[in-house]
């Protein structure tokens, strides 16, 4: 799964990468650190309005979410959703038959190796990509008590390639990141559901992303983790037997 990212660029290189604006009234700056469950704001380009960077909340509230609590419970359990049963699961299935596709621009994101009690974060990008693509849903939640569409996405995952197989050893799974080619379909094609599976299923390649350990400072209560100083390098004596970790 999914639940830490970053995208530590500026709004102007995050417009170039995708020929996209951003709203003035945005006021983006870089990301190092980001955690799900804070529901945050991000710059979501989706396949209705490619042209626009959209700050999207992360957790998807489906339309049929009654309630303002239900809502809020909701979207707790919709943060990632399986790749492969997004046409099946009440949560996304509109919205996948809608094609109410959208692209998550990331830098990185991060995952957690685990040895017995213990858990090790690492941090892993692309390494032919600054700015990688992972795919997602989006949908828009009609708030009973004002009316407002309130946008919201998932991010989707799949089955972990060799390199975060090892490193997210205890589920196995890692985002949906996107090739350049996939990118262009999953935003703009026309696609069946069996074809949108199909580019869904391929893991990015464990050759293009590179991985490291970094300090335990990114759970810390204290100390901030939307800093640079949360993606530097750190060492632990217990993964130095498994170099399948590292890329």
């Amino acid at each position: 799964m999914c639940y830490h990212k970053s995208l530590s660029v500026a709004a102007p290189e995050l417009e170039a990468r995708y020929d996209a604006v951003m709203p003035d009234a945005a006021n983006f700056g870089p990301v190092y650190h980001t955690n799900a469950y804070q529901f945050p704001a991000w710059p979501i380009v989706t396949r209705q309005e490619p042209g626009k960077l959209q700050l999207i909340n992360w957790g998807l509230i489906p339309r049929w979410a009654k309630t303002r609590e239900a809502a809020t419970d909701i979207r707790t359990k919709t943060i990632n959703a399986r790749a492969e049963t997004i046409y099946e699961k009440p949560s996304y299935r509109t919205a996948a038959q809608k094609g109410q596709r959208c692209l998550i621009p990331v830098t990185g994101f991060y995952e957690w190796h685990t040895i017995g009690s213990k858990k090790f974060p690492f941090y892993i990008s692309t390494t032919n990509q600054k700015i990688a693509s992972i795919a997602g849903l989006w949908d828009e939640w009609p708030d009973p008590g004002t009316g407002e569409l309130i946008p919201t996405y998932t991010l989707l995952t799949t089955d972990a390639n060799p390199l975060l197989a090892a490193i997210h050893n205890t589920k196995k799974r890692m985002p949906c990141v996107l090739s350049p080619k996939a990118e262009r379909a999953w935003l703009h094609d026309e696609l069946s559901e069996a074809d949108a599976l199909a580019l869904l299923s391929a893991p990015y390649p464990a050759s293009q992303m590179h991985s490291y350990s970094i300090s335990k400072r990114i759970t810390s209560r204290t100390e901030p983790s939307d800093v640079p100083e949360v993606m530097a390098p750190a060492t632990y004596p217990e993964l130095s037997k498994n170099p399948h970790l590292f890329a």
